[in-house]
């Protein structure tokens, strides 16, 4: 009789773990599927980052490429006004020194009421 109900138990056993197997695997296949469709949007989080920093980098060799050529009109201004300060006329650098004023009064003052607007 031990044989007998043995017997019987064994293979209700191994149906149930045929049916157990069948469980994981489905469940591995879901948690796959998950994986895949999180893979893709980490790529395309990836693929968006890079076009940002790509279009940041352009901006900044933009900016570089202007600042530098400010440095060369400021660098050439300020030489021209060393040779007027040097060649002695008194009133052509009080004239230079009160334009320069009046520009920057004009441009703190336009700014000033733009973001008034």
């Amino acid at each position: 009789m031990n044989n007998r109900f043995g017997a019987g138990a064994a293979k209700g056993s191994g149906a149930a773990e045929a049916a157990s197997a069948d469980q994981l695997e489905k469940q591995n296949e879901a948690i796959v599927g998950s994986l895949q469709s999180k893979i893709a949007a980490m790529k395309n989080i990836t693929v968006q980052l890079n076009e940002e920093v790509n279009e940041q980098n352009r901006a900044l060799d933009q900016m570089q490429t202007g600042m530098g050529t400010t440095d060369d009109m400021l660098s050439s201004t300020l030489r021209k006004m060393g040779i007027m300060v040097g060649s002695g006329t008194s009133t052509s650098v009080v004239r230079m020194a009160g334009a320069v004023v009046v520009i920057f009064v004009v441009l703190f003052f336009g700014v000033r009421l733009k973001r008034a607007i």
